[in-house]
């Protein structure tokens, strides 16, 4: 038996901080109104064990129990204790945004941390719903005794009995559902039972095809009879046909031989040589090319007027260029070196504000402003304060002794003449400290008034504040300052000198140009238009040039051209060009005759002799054409007739079976029939399968199925005062009452429901104690129970507890009474148990 001894709970829906130890005894009673907590403490000791229900999951009894504060982490620990007597801390935890959703497990035996499975191979590393299926019990699952099968309690029995048997179970229903798939008494659609069907119907085809063939032995004799007269009116017309082809061949060839007789009749000599022909055409196309450039290039001349002077002024302002360009480049220098002395200007007076009262300010001044702050004293006298403090110190010391020295005079004189003339003499004392030290404080005080009227005279006339004022420094800077003047009026000094450099080129290019010319860029944008103005200028002087050069060229190769024609028509005895062209034309007219014949004599070569043969007799040939079309038409006829009478023997021959068909239908029978065989085979075998991994999962499982149903019997019976004695399992549960009636669940009132369901778990739970031995949660289940039932579970729980440990959570007062163990009690609405 694994016990649950304590539970830790650090955070779980709305207990934080809290821990519970459980009795020594089997059974622990938790007790609580309703919202007390009850089931918050069930899903923690389920979700502990298995994890918390916080992925989208479908799990029953995973509820989300999240802390109702904002506190972290959530989960906690529970604490068991074995037969062995070893302590295991199942401690689970989970944090927002860490690990997995189920949350975080540690194992501990004795303290010491070890892997999960040392702790769940002994319970047969069941999972979550076999645990809530088993062993827990509240009313929603109360509520569902109906649903419970034969089937799903013998698994879960399996579950137990066999290694991998979750896996045998699985490979049991594969080979039944593959048997089933196979073949069934009743079905139509498994193959086997198809198979059979198959086989009968292919037995009778195999029966008609045999008498049909003897049928189509006779029809076929009779076609090949056929066939043989159809091929002999196939030679027959075969061969006239031949004869007919090549006399009419002849016929249609005809046309084009005497054609080709026209065409040699109209030959004749033509004298033209077409490279000549060309050269004069290229020629004349040349001389008229030629003809229009000269046109042209005459126009063009006449656009242009007589050469300008080149002006020698404005290309002396172009050299000034380079010169220009370097002084707008140096005027730039000069802008940016008087940015850069004013901004060195303002960083000195920003550095030092006492600059810019003094800057105004010449040699002179400045050294009157430095005699003037050195004559100034640098400190003001302090007034020493302990002094006077000293003196009324005396004074105060002086007092008391002398009180002390009148009283010691009334016990002892001479003690007390002592005292008072030691306290005497510090009175005297300290009153000549203190006058000392008024005179010296009213001398400083003196000094210093003085000297601040000199320090407020000396503000007055420079507007400087002398303290703290480095005097030194504050004529460096001016003296800085100064020289940057300086140099600010050496840079505009030669800005002007550069302006005045470029003045006498911007007049003159104002002049040129006709527009106004000042500074740099625009001096520089005039050189620019000048020199493209010269440039265009030279253009078209180049221009001019070539035109003149180009029309004395074109009229030598003008003159050169319109000799070579007149060679060449000579030598074609023509007088010009379109002369020529007539020529051509008849030459090339007697060309496309020439190729017409060599075309006809290319298609006819072969047929010639015969031609002429023809030609000579035109009309009986004719006349034999005719006679030979209507005997190939006759012969056509018979073919014909021949062909519809194989037809139709060819018809009633498809109709029949013959020797091929009755082999390929014995050949479907026998491969159907091998079919069957193997698909029997292999329905057998997995049918074999099944049941045998069925037989060795009851031999695994000790037969527990039917020692537990004997078990919930009993249970049933001592739960109902003998009212119930008998459960039968089928497609629905049913129960036997006292008097032999069977009745189904959903008949049963809820009471009595109720109380078959506890018989069925509670007998499960019995039957797998010795492999599995977990604490049973029972949470408020005996709601409907009337106080003879409650009385009757008490006693089957007490019975169970001498086996496994019985956690019950109710709000029911009279079961705690009933139970008689102190309760661990819940109060709603409070962190208090």
């Amino acid at each position: 038996m694994v016990k649950l001894i304590k539970l830790q709970i650090v955070n779980f829906g709305q207990f934080s901080n809290f821990t519970f130890d459980l009795s020594n005894s089997n059974i622990d009673v938790f007790y609580g109104a309703n919202e007390a907590g009850k089931s918050t403490i069930v899903a923690f000791i389920k979700q502990i064990l298995f994890g918390f229900h916080l992925a989208n999951q479908s799990s029953e009894f995973f509820e989300d129990y999240t802390p109702l504060a904002q506190v972290s982490p959530m989960g906690g620990s529970l604490f068991f204790e074995n037969e062995n007597g070893q302590h295991y801390q199942l401690e689970r935890l989970y944090a927002k945004g860490k690990g997995s959703k189920a949350g975080t497990l540690t194992v501990k035996c004795d303290n010491q941390v070890i892997p999960e499975n040392v702790f769940f191979d002994q319970i047969k590393n069941i999972d979550g719903k076999f645990y809530t299926d088993s062993f827990i019990f509240n009313q929603d699952m109360l509520a569902k005794v109906d649903q419970i099968k034969q089937k799903d309690l013998m698994e879960r029995i399996y579950y137990l009995g066999a290694a991998n048997s979750d896996s045998l179970i699985t490979l049991r229903d594969d080979f039944a559902k593959s048997a089933d798939a196979l073949f069934k008494k009743t079905g139509k659609k498994p193959p086997i039972n198809q198979l059979l069907l198959e086989i009968k119907e292919q037995e009778n085809e195999v029966s008609n095809s045999e008498n049909e063939f003897s049928v189509y032995q006779e029809l076929n004799d009779n076609f090949k009879k056929q066939r043989g007269l159809q091929h002999q009116e196939e030679q027959k017309e075969l061969e006239l046909q031949k004869e007919y082809d090549s006399l009419d061949k002849i016929q249609k060839l005809f046309p084009s031989y005497e054609k080709l007789q026209d065409l040699q009749n109209q030959v004749r000599t033509i004298n033209f040589d077409s490279k000549q022909f060309q050269s004069a055409q290229t020629l004349t196309i040349q001389a008229e090319s030629l003809h229009k450039k000269q046109q042209k290039i005459t126009a063009k001349l006449n656009e242009y007027s007589d050469d300008p002077e080149e002006n020698t002024a404005v290309s002396k302002l172009l050299q000034k260029k380079p010169e220009v360009l370097q002084w707008q480049s140096e005027y730039r220098n000069c802008l940016q070196k008087d940015e850069q002395i004013k901004d060195e200007q303002n960083q000195l007076i920003a550095l030092d504000s006492n600059l810019n009262k003094i800057v105004k300010m010449n040699q002179e001044q400045i050294i009157k402003l430095q005699e003037d702050y050195q004559k100034l004293p640098q400190k003001e006298l302090k007034i020493e304060q302990s002094k006077s403090d000293n003196s009324k110190q005396f004074l105060l010391f002086g007092g008391i002794i002398f009180v002390v020295g009148l009283i010691l005079l009334f016990i002892a004189r001479v003690f007390g003449f002592l005292a008072s003339g030691v306290g005497l003499a510090l009175i005297v004392f300290g009153s000549y400290r203190q006058k000392q030290t008024q005179k010296t404080v009213e001398t400083a005080a003196e000094q210093n008034e003085k000297l601040r009227q000199q320090r407020q005279s000396f503000e007055k006339r420079y507007g400087i504040n002398p303290i703290n004022l480095d005097i030194n420094n504050l004529i460096n800077e001016w003296r800085q300052y100064k020289v940057l003047i300086q140099n600010l009026k050496r840079n505009n000094q030669r800005k002007n000198e550069l302006i005045g450099l470029v003045t006498p080129i911007a007049v003159q290019l104002g002049d040129e140009l006709n527009q106004t010319v000042s500074t740099f860029e625009d001096v520089l944008n005039a050189l620019d238009q000048l020199t493209e103005k010269i440039n265009l200028e030279k253009l078209r002087r180049e221009k001019q040039t070539s035109l003149k050069n180009s029309l004395v060229e074109n009229k030598d190769e003008l003159n050169e051209i319109t000799t070579k024609l007149k060679i060449i028509l000579a030598k074609a005895q023509v007088s010009s060009l379109a002369e020529y062209e007539q020529v051509q034309k008849q030459k090339l007219k007697q060309d496309k005759i020439q190729n017409q014949i060599d075309a006809l004599k290319s298609n006819l070569q072969n047929d010639l002799s015969e031609l002429k043969s023809y030609a000579k007799n035109k009309t009986k040939n004719q006349n034999d054409l005719a006679n030979l079309r209507l005997k190939i038409s006759s012969v056509h006829e018979n073919i014909n007739h021949l062909q519809e009478k194989t037809a139709e023997i060819k018809v009633k021959m498809e109709n029949l079976a013959n020797s091929t068909a009755v082999f390929e239908e014995k050949q479907k029978l026998a491969n159907l029939k091998a079919k069957l065989k193997n698909l029997s085979i292999e329905y057998l075998a997995n049918l074999f399968t099944a049941k045998w991994i069925g037989r060795a999962l009851d031999l695994a499982s000790n037969e527990r199925f039917p020692k537990m149903l004997v078990t919930a019997k009993e249970y049933l019976r001592l739960l109902t005062n003998n009212r119930y004695n008998n459960i039968e399992f089928g497609k629905k549960i049913t129960v036997t009452r006292f008097d032999s009636k069977k009745i189904e669940v959903q008949y049963l009132s809820r009471g009595t429901s109720e109380q078959l369901y506890f018989a069925l778990k509670l007998a499960f739970v019995q039957q797998i104690q010795d492999e599995i031995n977990l604490p049973i949660l029972i949470d408020d289940s005996f709601v409907n129970f009337d106080d003879q039932r409650v009385n009757e579970i008490e006693k089957l729980l007490q019975a169970i507890a001498g086996s496994n440990q019985v956690l019950i959570f109710t709000a029911q007062t009279s079961l705690v009474d009933k139970l008689q163990i102190q309760p661990l009690t819940f109060k709603r609405g409070t962190k208090n148990v």
